[in-house]
């Protein structure tokens, strides 16, 4: 069978293997998703990270458009599918969009506090903030994620950005794929500076 976007698919399957082997996320989740076209979005299928350890194949990779309709793919949409579509369909400079469970930054995750620009790497993308709590997988929680860009859209359409999921975990934007990646190391590393920054 002949894959559509196949670059864009085998640029996703090289960052899902680093997002598991950094430790950017865990077997608890994590997911993401790309722009590719007008009305065209590959995402990552449900259970990325439980089931296949983040080790995925280009054609592992969903095809869906901006009604969720799966045009590409044999695997279950993710359940933050509809969060990555709100923000990739409304946001003309943000192609890529990630959630995923970083080691450090589920310290403030866990305690539903802000991760601080603590390093110059982030230093004009402004601190990573927590949305409400809210209910996980639900239409409120994602609609609770969009909002927040909503709110930064100038800087969202500038710079990368991301978000606390209070209890859950982050996500990140980017105007591509590696920024977006980038995005997810930067706060990390933040997160790691602000735990130990007081033990030395």
């Amino acid at each position: 069978m002949s894959l559509s976007y196949l670059k864009e698919r085998e640029e996703m399957s090289k960052v899902a293997h680093y997002m598991w082997d950094r430790r950017l996320t865990n077997a608890a989740g994590g997911n993401f998703a790309l722009k590719v076209d007008e009305d065209r979005i590959l995402i990552s299928p449900s259970l990325m990270s439980e089931r296949h350890f983040c080790e995925m194949a280009p054609e592992d990779f969903l095809l869906i458009n901006a009604n969720m309709d799966v045009l590409e793919g044999e695997g279950k949409l993710s359940r933050e599918g509809y969060m990555h579509v709100l923000i990739l369909t409304r946001f003309k400079n943000i192609t890529a969009t990630i959630h995923a469970h970083p080691q450090y930054c589920m310290v403030y995750v866990a305690q539903n506090k802000p991760i601080p620009n603590i390093t110059e790497a982030t230093w004009k993308r402004g601190p990573v903030e927590a949305i409400p709590p809210t209910k996980a997988y639900t239409r409120e929680l994602h609609e609770a994620v969009y909002e927040y860009w909503e709110e930064r859209r100038e800087l969202a359409e500038t710079y990368p950005i991301g978000c606390i999921m209070p209890y859950h975990g982050v996500v990140v934007s980017g105007k591509d794929l590696y920024l977006a990646y980038s995005q997810l190391e930067r706060i990390e590393q933040d997160a790691m500076c602000g735990i130990f920054k007081n033990f030395i």
